[in-house]
């Protein structure tokens, strides 16, 4: 985080003490600080990047990858004249930092975005880059991710660690770094896998306590229990894994790194990263009721109401479209 607010200090500072930034062919203003590396960025290459955004009216930050997972970006230079950073990149070597400034306006009238709560009218936005390093391959990219992820997960698991230290919680660690503390074993009908089961829960934000969803709560405006079938995907990975420990009428807590929630995307109220903490009480453990198997129309009987469609459209003088008269795929 310290390295993200250098990052972006550094690009107020470049901007209010030399306005004489260069530009490109679409007007996008840019500044390219020099680092040590020498190795020019070619065309194929992935170039692996942390970035911030931020909009210059209000310092907001819109978007950062400093202190967690890098971006990873192929090189194109096919794209003309976007209004972007990705304009820039051909004058970089790795170990570059690089500030652009955007026109909201100008990104408006090419139809890149439109005007919202964030992006108004003669308002800038301000992208700080800074090239790590450069891979000539994808099998090199995904390497490197893992071992990014890995790095990611393990800080996150330290974190909830912490928090679990300082708050005096007694709760054990689970195989993929989620923490469940069990106040309440409950009965022996276990929440395993292929049973329906029924939660009353609040989530909080483990950083600030905010609650962010609950139906313990009608301010959430939804006071049912959730309802689940373990293992069919319906909730986070840390609830598949936590929920077992709990038996019908048990109760506790479910601590969980953020990659085993909603990860760098975030969604809705909470934030990219953040860890969770989730109180639950399993209400009821049941077996999931029995799936009807689907019933598949006979492939001859297909096959004549297929050829029958065709000639009714041949009589009309009509052609079928493209790809009509094909059985679909079933959905997944």
């Amino acid at each position: 985080m310290k390295r993200l607010f250098s990052i972006i200090g550094l690009a107020a500072l470049v901007a209010s003490c030399n306005p004489k930034y260069d530009k490109t062919p679409s007007g996008l203003a840019y500044k390219i600080i020099k680092g040590n590396g020498k190795e020019k960025i070619q065309p194929g290459q992935i170039l692996k990047i942390n970035a911030a955004v931020k909009i210059a009216s209000n310092d907001s930050v819109l978007f950062s990858t400093y202190g967690r997972l890098p971006e990873y970006l192929p090189f194109d230079t096919a794209a003309k004249n976007t209004h972007d950073f990705t304009e820039v990149l051909k004058y970089c070597s790795v170990g570059d930092s690089l500030i652009t400034i955007a026109q909201v306006d100008t990104l408006v009238k090419r139809g890149g975005v439109q005007y919202n709560d964030f992006l108004k009218r003669r308002d800038q936005i301000v992208t700080s880059i800074r090239i790590l390093q450069v891979m000539a391959s994808d099998e090199a990219k995904t390497k490197d991710q893992q071992a990014e992820l890995e790095k990611e997960k393990s800080r996150e698991i330290a974190d909830v660690q912490a928090y679990i230290t300082k708050n005096k919680i007694k709760a054990q660690k689970l195989p993929s770094g989620v923490f469940v503390e069990v106040t309440n074993p409950g009965n022996a009908n276990k929440a395993l896998t292929g049973k329906q089961v029924s939660v009353m829960y609040k989530g909080s934000l483990m950083t600030t306590g905010k609650v962010f969803d609950s139906n313990l709560d009608t301010a959430f405006h939804h006071t049912e229990p959730l309802s689940l079938v373990m293992g069919s995907g319906q909730v986070i990975p840390a609830w598949e894994e936590a929920l077992p420990y709990f038996g019908e009428g048990g109760s506790g807590r479910i601590l969980v790194p953020a990659l085993m929630a909603y990860g760098p995307g975030g969604k809705g109220p909470i934030p990219p990263y953040s860890n969770l903490v989730f109180d639950v009480t399993v209400k009821s453990v049941t077996d999931a009721p029995k799936q009807q198997p689907q019933q598949q129309m006979d492939p001859r009987m297909l096959q004549q109401l297929q050829e029958q469609m065709q000639q009714q459209q041949q009589q009309q003088g009509q052609q079928p479209p493209q790809g009509q008269g094909q059985p679909q795929q079933p959905p997944r």
